[in-house]
C-alpha cells in the first residue's frame, strides 16, 4: 500500500515539473514572439516615416514631413513651397535679398549667398532634413546624398514640372497640383479679359541686361508660358521659338510688336539708358504708341507666388483696375 502511494506521489510529480517546464517555455516563446513584433512595429514605423521621391540622378529615402529643407536654385522655386504652406530653412538670396515677390513670406529664413559653387562644410552646418537643390550643383549632389536626403530638379522649359518636383519632395504634391489648377482657372478668365481690350495686337517680352537684350521666345521659359500660354497673348512676329535669344540694341529692328512687356531687374544705369533713349527703341510701335509696360515682378515667373502676382499686374497694365 506505501508502495502503490509513493507510485502516485512520482507520477503526480512529475506531471507538476512538466507543466512547470511546459509553461516556462510558453512563456520565454511569448516573450520572443513580443520582442520579434516589437522589432516588426519599428521597422514599420521607420519605413512609414520616410519616402522615396524619383528625381534627376536617382532616388531619395526622404522624411515624410521635413522640418528643415535647405533649398538651392539661381530661380525662384521657393515660391513653389510658400505657395503650398511650407516655409524652408534656408535658400540663396542675391546680395542677401530674396525675390522682392517673397520677401515677406520669407521674413526669417536663412539666407545663403548665390554662388556657382557652394561649400558642402557650409550646408553641413545646416543641418538639414532634406536637400532641394538644381541640376547646376551636380558635385554638391555627389558629396552629400549619402548623408542628406537630396532631391534634385532639373531648370526646365516647364515651370509646373518644377513646381510639382518641388512640392513632392516636401510631401505636399496634392497641395501643389491643386495649386497649378487654381491658378489655370484664374490666368483663363484674365486672359479672356486682356483680350476683350486688345483683340489680336502682339506682344513681346524683354529684359534689358547690362550689356544686351534678352529677348523671351515663345517656349521653353516660364514667362513665355506666362504671355502665351497661360493667358494666350499673340506673339509677335519673329519671336523665337525657343527660350529667347540675347541681341544688340541693333536687333530690335526685326521686331516691331504691339505691345512691349519690360522685365529688366535694374531700371537703370548707361546700357539702359542707351537703349530707352536710342533711336531703334523709339521707332518701335510700342513705344510710339505708349504701349510700353513695365513690371514689377521681373524674377522669372517660375514659382506659383510670383505667377500669380504677375498675372494681376498685367491685368492691371492692360485693362486697367
Amino acid at each position: 500500500m506505501v508502495k502503490h502511494i509513493t507510485s502516485w506521489s512520482m507520477v503526480l510529480l512529475l506531471l507538476v515539473l512538466a507543466a512547470c517546464s511546459g509553461g516556462e517555455k510558453t512563456a520565454s516563446t511569448g516573450e520572443a514572439n513580443k520582442e520579434e513584433n516589437s522589432k516588426l512595429e519599428e521597422q514599420q514605423e521607420t519605413v512609414a516615416e520616410t519616402r522615396t521621391v524619383e528625381h534627376l540622378y536617382g532616388e531619395a529615402e526622404v522624411p515624410m514631413n521635413p522640418e528643415k529643407i535647405v533649398l538651392l536654385s539661381h530661380v525662384s522655386w521657393e515660391g513653389s513651397l510658400v505657395s503650398v504652406g511650407v516655409k524652408p530653412h534656408a535658400v540663396m538670396a542675391y546680395d542677401n535679398e530674396f525675390p522682392p515677390h517673397l520677401t515677406e513670406e520669407l521674413e526669417g529664413v536663412t539666407a545663403l549667398p548665390y554662388a556657382d559653387e557652394i561649400d558642402p562644410e557650409e550646408i553641413v552646418k545646416l543641418n538639414p532634413d532634406l536637400l532641394i537643390i538644381s541640376d547646376r550643383y551636380k558635385p554638391l549632389y555627389d558629396q552629400l546624398a549619402e548623408t542628406i536626403p537630396t532631391v534634385v530638379v532639373e531648370v526646365g522649359g516647364d515651370w509646373k514640372e518644377d513646381h510639382l518636383k518641388v512640392a513632392e519632395a516636401a510631401g505636399k504634391l496634392e497641395e501643389g497640383q491643386k495649386v497649378i489648377e487654381e491658378m489655370e482657372k484664374e490666368a483663363e478668365k484674365i486672359g479672356q479679359r486682356i483680350k476683350e481690350k486688345v483683340g489680336d495686337e502682339t506682344f513681346m517680352a524683354v529684359a534689358i541686361n547690362k550689356k544686351d537684350i534678352r529677348v523671351f521666345g515663345t517656349t521653353n521659359h516660364a514667362t513665355n508660358s506666362l504671355l502665351f500660354d497661360d493667358l494666350k497673348l499673340t506673339p509677335a512676329e519673329n519671336l523665337p521659338e525657343d527660350f529667347g535669344e540675347n541681341i544688340s540694341i541693333e536687333g530690335l529692328v526685326k521686331y516691331n510688336p504691339d505691345h512691349i512687356l519690360d522685365v529688366t531687374y535694374f531700371n537703370s544705369g548707361d546700357y539702359y539708358d542707351s537703349v530707352t533713349e536710342g533711336e531703334v527703341w523709339n521707332n518701335l510701335e510700342a513705344v510710339k504708341n505708349k504701349n510700353v509696360h513695365t513690371l514689377t515682378t521681373t524674377w522669372g515667373f517660375w514659382d506659383p507666388i510670383e505667377r500669380q502676382k504677375g498675372l494681376k499686374e498685367i491685368e492691371t497694365l492692360l485693362v486697367g483696375e
